[in-house]
């Protein structure tokens, strides 16, 4: 996904939802801090949708964006991108103190992207084959520092079972880096 891409979804976005902010989820949110990301050869090229989470949140108008420019939409047929609209509960699955390190998105008064070290914890603990391969052109790319990865896994509250699964996901991420 270009960034222009990702500006053409926030701007559909905000003509139907009208959100007082709107934060940028998944591997989109890195096209925040690197747009060069979603050019050709890059990590982000084939990724054809961005996740966004709106404030105020509105069961109803989400509904309606998904219909109207989400997955199997016309709006996907003609562009070949598409939103996904979150849900509220996904802040729950992100790591401490997040919002105070979202990044803007330029152009926008209004919004945010996922921090880079928070979206590598996600995925982490996720830890499917993608999310994975995500971590590791995210490290090659010095988009993260292994060390400040580490660290940011360290400091970061977990259950058992998420610190086991993040933890052994960040070393084989690691040891193939």
């Amino acid at each position: 996904m270009r960034i222009q891409s990702l500006k053409h979804l926030v701007d559909v976005v905000c003509a139907v939802a009208r959100p007082t902010r709107i934060i940028v989820f998944g591997s989109g949110s890195l096209l925040a801090v690197r747009p060069e990301l979603g050019e050709t050869g890059g990590p982000l090229e084939l990724t054809a949708d961005a996740d966004f989470l709106l404030e105020p949140s509105n069961p109803a108008i989400a509904e309606s964006l998904q219909l109207a420019a989400g997955q199997d939409s016309a709006f996907m047929a003609e562009f070949g991108y598409h939103a996904d609209i979150l849900r509220p509960m996904i802040k729950e699955t992100l790591p401490a103190g997040w919002e105070a390190r979202l990044v803007s998105v330029a152009g926008y008064g209004h919004v945010f992207a996922l921090n880079p070290y928070d979206l590598a914890l996600v995925k982490l603990v996720v830890g499917r084959e993608k999310d994975l391969n995500l971590l590791r052109s995210m490290l090659q790319l010095k988009i993260v520092e292994a060390g400040q990865l580490r660290r940011h896994y360290q400091e970061n509250p977990m259950s058992e079972r998420e610190a086991f699964i993040a933890g052994r996901n960040l070393q084989a991420v690691l040891t193939a880096s």
